[in-house]
């Protein structure tokens, strides 16, 4: 005899499961700031506010690098969104993903520009591809510095296979990448999607994400050099440590935007190369100035989208004007 489970009990176990891991997530920080706040307290801490002016700039080139990138991979399935509003689902949806669940941006982003005339399908293709590029490189290039120059004795023994990650390029082939998607879709039951493009174009894109992923590094060793003085090693690392963060947290699919995760693995990294309790300092700071970040380019497109609602709206009885006349 079998039991079919109810699948409103499903739905509430996977809610369960999901307010768990955000509770564990910030009960581990919550954990690590009293476990080290009197080295946080007594440590000679030298804020340095230029530095922090540059960081904020640097991350904002780097998300309208990556923002470009994923609009032109709309387009080569067939989406097209003028960059303003591109920016303003992009930004718009990035804070949809500090709810548990890990596919609120998603669907945000698919609902955002299905407003402008973008189906449904093409939006949710061009995210796969983004997601997938923009991990293999990010990927790539956090393996090779670990595997050249990180230290830790857990490091040590996981060398060897790192070197093998940059193979994983050869798997960003143009009819890879569509023959993967049309298996995505099929599973899906959705139709499947032509991608267009070329050998060169996709090197482009893989270079324009290197390109983000070196600047948004940049931007966080940025930030840590505001914090504490920085050598030329430890800004190498801080970029590498960025990369391989950010790629971590989103895959563990654990918790809401990698809360906890990403800081986590920052600090497991940065721990050879700075005293006790900075590391945790730099994590719990990246994860503040993200936010931030993330808020400001969230109300600018908000601000945005509603002034252009408001524009068509006084239009519409002009038009209706127009059309009556006609």
């Amino acid at each position: 005899m079998t039991s079919v489970q109810d699948p409103s009990s499903r739905s509430r176990f996977k809610s369960i499961v999901r307010v768990a891991a955000l509770l564990a997530a910030l009960s581990f920080l919550t954990a690590l700031v009293v476990s080290q706040w009197q080295d946080l307290r007594s440590f000679q801490w030298q804020f340095r506010p230029l530095w922090l002016l540059a960081s904020f700039f640097l991350l904002a080139v780097a998300a309208l690098l990556e923002l470009s990138i994923w609009r032109f991979l709309l387009a080569s399935l067939g989406g097209r969104l003028r960059w303003r509003r591109a920016a303003e689902t992009w930004f718009l949806s990035n804070l949809m993903r500090y709810i548990p669940g890990n596919i609120w941006q998603f669907l945000g982003m698919v609902e955002l520009a299905a407003d402008d005339g973008v189906s449904r399908l093409t939006t949710f293709a061009s995210i796969a591809l983004h997601q997938a590029l923009s991990t293999a490189v990010g990927i790539v290039l956090a393996a090779l510095y670990f595997a050249l120059a990180g230290q830790g004795v857990w490091l040590d023994a996981v060398r060897p296979f790192l070197l093998l990650v940059p193979l994983g390029l050869l798997l960003c082939h143009p009819r890879l990448l569509e023959w993967t998607l049309h298996r995505l879709l099929l599973v899906l039951k959705r139709p499947v999607i032509q991608v267009t493009l070329t050998w060169r174009q996709s090197g482009l894109v893989l270079v324009g994400y290197a390109g983000v992923w070196l600047v948004m590094g940049s931007g966080f060793a940025l930030l840590a050099a505001a914090i504490t003085p920085i050598t030329a090693q430890q800004f190498a690392a801080l970029v590498a440590t960025a990369a391989a963060a950010d790629v971590i947290s989103y895959l563990s699919l654990l918790t809401p935007g990698g809360l906890g995760v990403r800081e986590g693995v920052m600090i497991l990294l940065l721990a050879p190369l700075f005293p006790a309790p900075v590391p945790t300092m730099i994590a719990l700071a990246a994860r503040l100035w993200m936010i931030i970040g993330e808020v400001a380019g969230a109300a600018i497109a908000l601000i945005a989208r509603n002034r252009d609602r408001r524009t068509v709206q006084a239009g519409t009885p002009a038009l209706r004007s127009e059309a009556r006349e006609a």
